[in-house]
């Protein structure tokens, strides 16, 4: 992420935690509304792809100091693919990761 990008995702991080917009019910929100914008197709490929990359750069902002920065975002970008809508062929465009992939992504046993 370049420094424009670091700024740019600093101020979002500062606008969305003053709202109050960190619940776990926004984020499954967006998760099917991508999908829903998905199977509509009005969002493809690219459009998921820039969505995850503007979540991992919010995200980056508060990396935890204790891993380093490369395997932290390695990390989340894995966890991002896990549980936002699959792209590939148009049959499958709009399924969202399995559970056990989502877990395998955290590093958790089924």
């Amino acid at each position: 992420m370049d420094n424009r990008q670091a700024l740019d995702a600093r101020q979002l991080h500062g606008s969305i935690d003053f709202i109050g917009l960190r619940a776990h019910a926004t984020s499954v929100g967006l998760i099917q509304l991508c999908a829903e914008l998905m199977r509509a197709g009005v969002l493809d490929g690219p459009a998921i792809q820039r969505i995850k990359d503007a979540i991992q750069r919010e995200i980056s902002v508060s990396n935890p100091r204790s891993m380093a920065r490369e395997d932290f975002e390695r990390t989340l970008k894995e966890r991002l693919d896990a549980i936002f809508p699959k792209v590939g062929e148009p049959q499958d465009r709009t399924d969202l990761g399995p559970a056990s992939e989502l877990g395998a992504a955290l590093n958790l046993k089924p």
